[in-house]
């Protein structure tokens, strides 16, 4: 019912001519801003009682991932968060956050590359038709799959923590890679023209994978990770893994 609530909004304030809009001129968002304000979503992780809807941080991973897909140019989850704590987000939930921008826009670069595909012809044939793309595809869609399980880890909740925000960090920028290029490789040149819209979230892509909520870089997440394998007294990795998500 939220996410639903939360797409129609974006669809309707949130076009890819805002999001450039919002690029050159940050005041251009103002309108988006206080729509986003109106609509009550920014206090939907507050409890009932503090006139939230008092939505666990695990049901949350959707609308994070559906502000990715969408390039919102607006601190939503972040704001959410904060407001929700009372400060602004701590390093692993940024990090936790930005993995699930980025899961959200592997999603979106994935269907328009599926879109792409269905749509151009070549030798008289959709391109979709031709066993090398369809192969490209499904990695795609690999891809994209382990992105969103691990944005879910990262807010797995009910707080966040440095070893899920690692793993959702580490595999995100993981999936980024594979999904930027790839798309770029079906798309061809016109995918790179700024007329274009791929190239907004591939940008952006490559952003946040460099940003990882300002946690450094997928090596960074990696030695984070490894560090509190090593740290831990499991005797085993799947009981270390266990442990994290439970």
């Amino acid at each position: 019912m939220f996410l639903d609530a939360f797409t129609r909004l974006l669809e309707a304030h949130c076009t890819p001519a805002v999001v450039r809009s919002a690029q050159a001129d940050p005041d251009a968002a103002e309108p988006l801003r206080a729509a986003l304000a109106g609509s009550g979503f920014l206090d939907i992780l507050l409890p009932e009682e503090r006139g939230g809807a008092g939505l666990p941080l695990a049901d949350f991973a959707p609308l994070a991932m559906a502000a990715g897909a969408a390039l919102l140019p607006v601190p939503f989850a972040e704001t959410a968060v904060e407001r929700l704590t009372g400060h602004p987000p701590t390093p692993e939930a940024a990090a936790a956050l930005s993995a699930a921008r980025m899961a959200g826009a592997i999603q979106r670069v994935f269907d328009m590359t599926v879109q792409h595909i269905t749509t151009r012809t070549q030798f008289g044939r959709p391109i979709s038709s031709f066993q090398a793309v369809q192969h490209q595809v499904a990695v795609m869609a690999e891809e994209v799959a382990a992105a969103a399980l691990a944005a879910h880890i990262g807010l797995q909740g009910p707080g966040f923590s440095a070893e899920r925000s690692a793993i959702a960090s580490l595999r995100c920028a993981e999936a980024a890679d594979v999904i930027a290029a790839t798309a770029h490789q079906q798309h061809g040149a016109i995918g790179a023209t700024a007329e274009f819209d791929l190239q907004l979230w591939t940008t952006e892509l490559r952003r946040l994978r460099r940003s990882h909520g300002t946690q450094g870089t997928s090596a960074d997440a990696a030695l984070r990770l490894g560090m509190a394998r090593a740290a831990a007294t499991h005797h085993s990795s799947l009981s270390f893994v266990e442990r994290i998500l439970t």
